[in-house]
């Protein structure tokens, strides 16, 4: 047993808070860090806003910035002097990392070279989004994911446990050839007291969208790769059958503007947080989410904890939130009319609109926060205790090749 504290060095592309789902989730773990058993040093290039009373020691390794992402630092770690010897004096027992990046591909080697085993958290479909951008030119598409099954491939097996957010996607790896003994289900959580019904505020949403109508709602970056293409497409199918119908867009993004002028009746607000972003979620009547590059989708709980059904495209993580025909419906990926068919049925039967809001809340009440970081814990403390030090000359040989 480990009577001192277990020390985990967690390597992240993104520690800025409220950025993205991963984010979201890595603020989620760390405000429930049981701190007499863990110390976390945390390495990344993109630190906290106030990092002065972040509860844990934050690294900020060197980073370069490219133009068309100015507002993302990416980590160079191998550029870094101080980097070894700060991980050498902290003296990990478990090394953690969150993206196959080359932050990433530093801590595996850092990792493989001191004989410390590895953790992962899965956030991104990396296929999905090569299917997304490159599925035009079937032989770069074939030939980008070959050289992406290769990278995961020498990242994840290297890896003692990888955490990942649904059944879909433990299928989806497995097949792509990382060991199934590796993987295990490690959810998302949602805070129940935040996302609730009891957030519905008429007279808000009657002034955002008008009396009389009925309201969805679409939470996210605006980005081509949360499938917008589909969702303008819905907007306009039900635009020209119903009068009634007003589609609220929560969220910011470089397709922010192209999407305004496609969506010209619609609430565009910019993106919210916790009260008024919950408040919007539970005055809705119903939530869409197209998108079919998610390993989760944080939006879909947030939805369904928030009394809202939800269509969803049958694809990535949402497939495996949805119950089918219970809390909302899986609709075929990219086909414009199945997802309207869908919305109609729950829109234009409000009995049965509060069937599926009540089954959604009861399920999202499942997915607590503090019942997964007891379980990512529990795991931590398998992986440090079983964990036994063999260094072989292979594993020296492969670090002195990559």
């Amino acid at each position: 047993m480990h009577s001192k504290k277990i020390k985990i060095a967690f390597f992240a592309d993104v520690l800025k808070e409220n950025v993205d789902g991963v984010t979201y989730t890595l603020y989620n773990i760390i405000k429930r860090v049981p701190e007499n058993k863990f110390e976390f040093l945390f390495i990344t290039p993109y630190p906290p806003t106030d990092i002065k009373n972040f509860p844990f020691p934050v690294y900020i390794c060197r980073y370069v910035r490219f133009p068309l992402y100015q507002e993302y630092p990416f980590a160079i770690p191998n550029f870094d002097k101080n980097l070894v010897k700060r991980l050498d004096s902290f003296k990990p027992d478990i090394i953690h990392y969150t993206t196959p990046s080359l932050l990433g591909r530093f801590a595996v080697k850092y990792a493989i070279n001191n004989n410390i085993p590895l953790t992962s958290t899965y956030h991104t479909h990396f296929m999905a989004y090569i299917d997304y951008y490159f599925k035009s030119v079937p032989g770069l598409c074939a030939f980008l994911k070959m050289v992406a099954r290769k990278i995961m491939l020498w990242f994840y097996n290297k890896t003692e446990k990888i955490f990942v957010p649904t059944t879909p996607i433990i299928e989806e790896l497995i097949e792509t050839g990382i060991d199934k003994q590796r993987l295990m289900i490690w959810g998302r959580g949602i805070e129940t007291d935040i996302f609730t019904p009891s957030r519905n505020d008429s007279s808000y949403i009657d002034r955002l969208c008008g009396k009389n109508t009925k309201r969805i709602l679409f939470v996210s970056r605006l980005v081509w790769e949360k499938e917008i293409k589909t969702l303008i497409g819905i907007y306009e199918s039900l635009s020209r059958k119903r009068s009634d119908i007003k589609f609220i867009v929560t969220g910011d993004g470089p397709q922010k503007e192209i999407m305004k002028k496609k969506m010209p009746d619609a609430v565009f607000t910019d993106g919210l947080h916790n009260g008024d972003l919950s408040r919007i979620y539970a005055s809705s009547d119903l939530f869409v989410f197209p998108s079919i590059t998610e390993t989760f989708g944080n939006v879909v709980l947030e939805a369904l904890a928030s009394g809202l059904p939800v269509v969803a495209a049958a694809q990535g993580g949402p497939k495996g939130i949805i119950q089918d025909g219970r809390t909302g419906y899986l609709a075929i990926p990219k086909n414009v009319e199945d997802f309207c068919s869908k919305i109609l049925r729950i829109l234009d039967d409000p009995v049965h609109r509060d069937v599926l809001a009540r089954n959604s809340v009861e399920y999202a009440k499942s997915q607590t926060w503090d019942a997964l970081c007891e379980l990512l814990f529990k795991t931590y403390e398998n992986v440090a205790l079983m964990h036994k030090p063999v260094r072989t000359e292979s594993a020296v040989l492969e670090m002195q090749c990559i």
